[in-house]
């Protein structure tokens, strides 16, 4: 029979491995693998209540421009009145590409709509590694670079970034990091802006 301190001995042991393998860099990797394989299961979705900025008003900076696939600027001013998704992204960003497949079914379902668009905004240096991660996975939302660098509504340290502007130029929606935004609540929390 184990006696009391072999048994509490060895809990202890576990528990400090357990600690080391979390913070360890092992353990950052275990944590987002597992992240990424929950997002399929739709356990893991946007928190649209606690993100939506109800009681503090917080405006979009339009300023700036992205290009566009043919290399052609597109000024950011150009839409305002609309509902924007915007994610910040980039092809070497393993939580980017998990989410990817979910944004991708989330426009398929709105492209049509004239009130909703999508700007999938690409920070890779190199746009063409961008261009190239997207084709090569069949995604059909439009992706734009951001080659002046983002502006002070879309500035990050994180990615991948989400952010939805209402039509009347508010942020209402903000998340960092990836997450299952093809969901029903989702899609119907876009149309109503």
């Amino acid at each position: 029979m184990i006696n009391k301190k072999t048994l509490i001995f060895g809990f202890a042991i576990l528990g400090i491995l357990a600690i080391v393998i979390y913070t360890s860099n092992f353990g950052k990797k275990l944590r987002i693998k597992t992240k990424m394989e929950l997002l399929g299961t739709g356990l893991i979705k946007p928190k649209i209540d606690a993100n939506t900025l109800s009681s503090e008003i917080v405006s979009f900076n339009y300023e700036g421009s992205l290009l566009n696939l043919e290399g052609i600027p597109v000024n950011l001013a150009d839409y305002s009145g609309k509902t924007l998704f915007i994610n910040i992204w980039a092809s070497w960003c393993g939580p980017c590409r998990a989410e990817m497949p979910y944004i991708n079914s989330l426009y398929e379902k709105l492209k049509d709509n004239p009130d909703v668009k999508f700007l999938m905004i690409a920070i890779d240096e190199d746009f063409e590694k961008s261009k190239n991660y997207v084709s090569d996975k069949n995604f059909t939302f439009p992706i734009y670079h951001a080659y002046e660098g983002l502006n002070s509504s879309l500035h990050t340290k994180v990615i991948p970034m989400t952010v939805v502007v209402g039509p009347r130029g508010n942020i209402v929606f903000h998340d960092k990091g990836m997450n299952n935004f093809d969901t029903e609540e989702f899609r119907n929390f876009l149309l109503t802006q």
